[in-house]
């Protein structure tokens, strides 16, 4: 009791619990809610920036690849002025010789000479004519080209360049091209002088070889070797001098286009003073610079562009580094914190073909997430690149062959049609494998199917309103018939003007959906099969032309439109048509109307085209497993890498922002928290005052005291809980009086048991019993009745249920049975029958008695027995110590009439031995239970009875006792209730 005491006053009452249960739970609804509120501010605020980013980045873009197409279209018009001039060289030797006669005047008069008889000779002309092999862009088509690119290089106020202006930045141009050719020249002459080497080795390794020639041998190769150090060290400088001259003709055009970039970038929302873009190149060469457009933007970021971490990720997206796995890695803003100013660093990987990339990457992450799906075509497609490669080094070998004749153009030679033929055949096959082995045709038909019903139901939807309407408005203009619901034209025009509103909403809806029809915009599925099907395509493209427009539009504009996706690949397949054909080096074949060769400037021949062609078919989208990362898909993508976009955003005004309003929340976090706290504690001290009055009587109650009466507390659940109390209190006094009143018919029915067990017969039979009610009284009973002559009654009976009902049943059923045996009768079936009458009569349905009666005669040891449906006896052997179960049966007493009850009751004799005992009891001993609910079962009373068989009855009556209590934990000596599942009754009769 001290303990509770001490214990009470440490540990915190109701108030406390209510409080500190209050204050959390204000505190983590505000808390929670502030991390909302600073999760939302984070997110709009990255959403403002990214939609402010958005413009000025696409721009940036586009401004990038501008420069890069003008820097690359300036370059190449010069290289083609030089190139031009070497390919005549190069392919004059393909051109052939036609003998004409001599014409103009002279000849004129010569022929005339001939024709009235005079001797005049008239000569042969020699004369070199072009072939198909010796066409190549005319110096015509460099002018036009020439001219378009001049046309792009505009002021600020859209007037063309200065010539001065343009013949310096033509002039970079040239040198560059130079340097570019002069490299290049270099590596083809390293490459002739090897094989040339390879010849001279071959001859010298004669025996047989002339000394002479081996000395001249011997020249050409010391020559041809030095000629190959020198072309050697011409490469990298050619290449250095080509780049350097790339630097600095991006740098003139950069200064040009200066002001126009300002305006622009300006225009579009870009804010300086907290946005920062800077363009580099694939090698880390930076190449815009908006900071350098605005003098506000010049110091964003300027601490940060020499911090070591930033300097270090920047120099990571370049060198050595795969563009996938910077692609991969840069996916995510980094975070910087200089000089006490947040910064988020955004890294855009920038594509000098946009359509090429994008199928590119779309093809890349899908191999990566769904590498089974495609592995059958990829499988095939590697197969098919194989077949292509053959059939392209045959295709070259043939088109050697053709320029060294020069007579007839590819569309005119058998073989070069065939192996097009074959080529044409290969490329429908793959095409074929793709339609097949694609797995989203399902997910195809599914999108169709849903967009068919979502049209067809909005349809139906605005046809269903019209009629309506149409019908409504009959309504308006006749008035109903006699018996018809009357409605008025008001109730009848605001219903319709409802139904045109509901009408409006579904057209609206069907305008949108019909507009996404063949969009593809939103479809991962239709993406990632055109990436495999237009990857090639895309790329021959953007090898033969320079675009007029530059920029994600092309794709965007092909994704949407499904027009524009049918032009798309007209264009493709004509292309691969002019390429195949081999009619012409330079001109494009007409397209169908409404059709055009939009995709940009011709600047490759067919030749030069059909080259690349060849390595686009002949190389797998992706290699085979143990070369992972290789293949056309990853070329592609390494090689239309331009570059890098690096976007610093200064945050710290918004994050300041944010973290000001954070530590706002908090402060009215902990005031609120505080006042709740206070709240919280007065409101628990008017609960509390009324829980103790009630917590004092619940103690006064648990001391034993009754009379306690709990005070009126109100309507709440503590006045319900006072007036609980109160009945509680009032039924615990009725149990307590049911109690002794329990306890006095416990007394009675012990009196109305046999108070001594039978002595008369002790010569010839020993007898035990044992009686338990489960309530205190019960309705089990048992009882000896000795009838003179040497002959005793013994009784066993279970009344059905339990209480103080079966109880009184089984009193008058004692009574009724004794006065039966008293006035003599000894029949034992008529015995039962006219018990079976009585209780028939007098007692409800639902009561019965199951009924064991025996007589025991001790001049015969006869044991003459009827069982009216009780548990069937148990009888030891002594002759053979064995236990054997006797028959049984019968119904129990009470449940019908006498003819159909003395059917079922037998008579039965059985003779006593020396040593046998015969045991009876009532089911409440196999069938009481555990404290797990297992049954202490009849199989473990026959084994008790067999082990303990030797022992007088009542020391057998005590083990049985002593091993159900072991089983159910419970004191069966013990007066009152008991927690037994039923009454337990057993008797034992021993022969001596």
């Amino acid at each position: 009791m001290i303990k509770n005491k001490f214990l009470r006053a440490v540990l915190p009452g109701i108030r406390a619990k209510l409080s500190f249960f209050t204050a959390a739970l204000v505190i983590s609804i505000l808390g929670f809610t502030s991390i909302i509120h600073y999760s939302q501010q984070t997110k709009a605020l990255e959403e403002k920036l990214e939609s402010e980013l958005k413009a000025p980045l696409e721009y940036v873009n586009s401004v990038v690849l501008d420069l890069e197409n003008l820097s690359r279209s300036m370059i190449l018009i010069e290289e083609f002025k030089v190139r031009v001039k070497e390919k005549k060289k190069q392919l004059s030797k393909f051109k052939r010789t036609v003998v004409q006669k001599e014409g103009g005047l002279f000849g004129a008069l010569k022929a005339f000479g001939q024709s009235i008889g005079l001797n005049v000779k008239r000569g042969n002309v020699y004369k070199s004519v072009d072939t198909y092999f010796t066409r190549y862009l005319s110096e015509k088509e460099i002018q036009e080209f020439e001219s378009k690119v001049r046309n792009e290089l505009r002021k600020e106020n859209g007037a063309p360049i200065d010539g001065p202006v343009y013949e310096k930045i033509r002039a970079i141009a040239e040198k560059t091209a130079l340097a570019r050719i002069s490299a290049e020249t270099s590596k083809t002459r390293i490459e002739e002088i090897t094989e040339e080497v390879k010849f001279l080795d071959t001859e010298l390794a004669k025996a047989d070889l002339d000394p002479k020639k081996k000395k001249t041998y011997l020249a050409d190769k010391d020559k041809l070797e030095k000629e190959r150090k020198a072309a050697e060290k011409a490469i990298p400088d050619g290449e250095k001098k080509a780049a350097s001259g790339e630097t600095a003709l991006t740098k003139a055009l950069q200064n040009f286009f200066r002001g126009s970039f300002k305006d622009r970038i300006s225009s579009l929302g870009l804010l300086p003073d907290k946005i920062r873009i800077l363009a580099y190149d694939s090698a880390g060469k930076e190449t815009l610079d908006t900071g350098l457009l605005f003098s506000q933007s010049s110091e964003t970021g300027k601490k940060l562009l020499s911090q070591a971490d930033f300097t270090e990720s920047r120099k990571s997206l370049f060198g050595d580094t795969d563009v996938l796995e910077v692609i991969q890695n840069k996916s995510e803003p980094e975070s910087y914190e200089v000089g006490g100013r947040q910064y988020e660093v955004v890294y855009r990987p920038v594509f000098r073909n946009p359509s090429t990339a994008e199928r590119s990457r779309s093809m890349a992450e899908e191999i990566v997430e769904n590498p089974k799906d495609w592995a059958k075509y990829l499988e095939e497609d590697r197969k098919i690149s194989a077949e292509i490669a053959e059939i392209s080094q045959r295709l070259k070998t043939r088109m050697s062959e053709l320029r060294k004749d020069g007579k007839a153009k590819p569309s005119s030679d058998k073989e070069f049609k065939n192996l097009a033929l074959a080529y044409r055949q290969m490329l429908k096959k793959r095409d074929t494998k793709l339609e097949q082995l694609q797995p989203y045709q399902s997910a195809f038909e599914k999108n169709e199917k849903k967009w068919n019903d979502d049209h067809k139901s909005l349809k139906d939807k605005i046809a269903s309103i019209s009629k309506e309407i149409l019908e409504w408005e009959k309504m308006l203009k006749f008035p109903p018939k006699e018996g018809e619901n009357k409605t008025s034209p008001e109730e009848i025009q605001e219903k319709i003007r409802v139904l045109e509103s509901q009408e409006e909403e579904y057209k609206d809806s069907l305008i949108r959906l019909e507009s996404t029809k063949g969009d593809w915009g939103n479809s991962y599925e239709h993406k990632a099969e055109d990436a495999f099907f237009g990857l090639r395509e895309a790329a021959l493209e953007d090898f033969t032309f320079i675009p007029f427009k530059t920029g994600p539009a092309g794709i965007r504009r092909y994704y949407k439109d499904e027009n524009e996706r049918k032009s798309v690949r007209i264009k493709w397949r004509l292309l691969r048509e002019w390429i195949l054909s081999g009619n012409s080096e330079t001109e494009l074949p007409k397209t169908p109307r409404g059709i055009a060769w939009d995709s940009g400037i011709l600047v490759r021949s067919r030749s030069e085209a059909e080259e690349v062609m060849w390595a686009l078919d002949s190389t797998p989208l992706v290699a085979s497993g143990e070369e992972e990362g290789k293949g056309l898909v990853y070329d592609l993508l390494r090689k239309d890498l331009l570059g890098y976009n690096i976007i610093l955003i200064d945050r710290t005004e918004g994050v300041r922002q944010m973290k000001s309003n954070r530590e706002e929340m908090i402060r009215y976090t902990g005031i609120i928290g505080t006042i709740a706290i206070l709240l919280a504690y007065g409101l628990a001290w008017f609960v509390v005052r009324r829980i103790r009055v009630i917590s004092k009587n619940a103690e006064t109650i648990g001391e034993g005291n009754l009379n306690v009466e709990f005070p009126p507390a109100g309507y709440d659940e503590i006045g319900i809980l006072s007036e609980s109390l109160n009945d509680m209190v009032h039924g615990l006094k009725e149990r307590e009086e049911m109690k002794g009143e329990l306890l006095a018919a416990e007394e009675i029915q012990k009196r109305l048991l046999p108070e001594k067990l039978p002595s008369s017969l002790n010569d010839y039979v020993e007898f035990g019993a044992f009686y338990k009610a489960m309530t205190g009284v019960g309705g089990d009973y048992y009882d000896f009745i000795e009838l003179g002559g040497g002959k005793i009654a013994i009784c066993i009976g279970d009344v059905s249920n339990h209480g103080v009902g079966p109880a009184i049943v089984m009193a008058l059923f004692r009574a009724q049975i004794q006065a039966i045996l008293r006035k003599g009768e000894r029949d034992l079936k008529k015995i039962l029958l006219e018990a079976n009458a009585y209780q028939y009569e007098d007692t409800p349905d639902h009561i019965f008695i199951t009924f064991f009666l025996a007589i025991f005669d001790s001049n015969t040891s006869r044991l003459e027995y009827i069982s009216a449906g009780h548990v069937k006896p148990l009888f030891y052997d002594a002759s053979d110590g064995k236990i054997k179960e006797l028959p049984a049966g019968g119904l129990p007493i009470g449940m019908d009439e006498n003819s159909f009850f003395e059917t079922t009751i037998e008579r039965r004799v059985l003779t006593l031995d020396s040593g046998d005992i015969f045991f009876e009891y009532t089911d409440g001993l196999d069938e009481a239970r555990s404290p797990n609910s297992e049954m202490y079962t009849r199989e473990r009373l026959a084994k008790l009875l067999h082990a303990n068989g030797e022992k007088r009855p009542e020391e057998l009556i005590k083990t049985i006792v002593t091993d159900v209590e072991a089983h159910t934990q419970q004191d069966l000596s013990a007066t009152g209730f008991s927690n037994l599942s039923d009454d337990i009754a057993m008797i034992a009769i021993r022969k001596r």
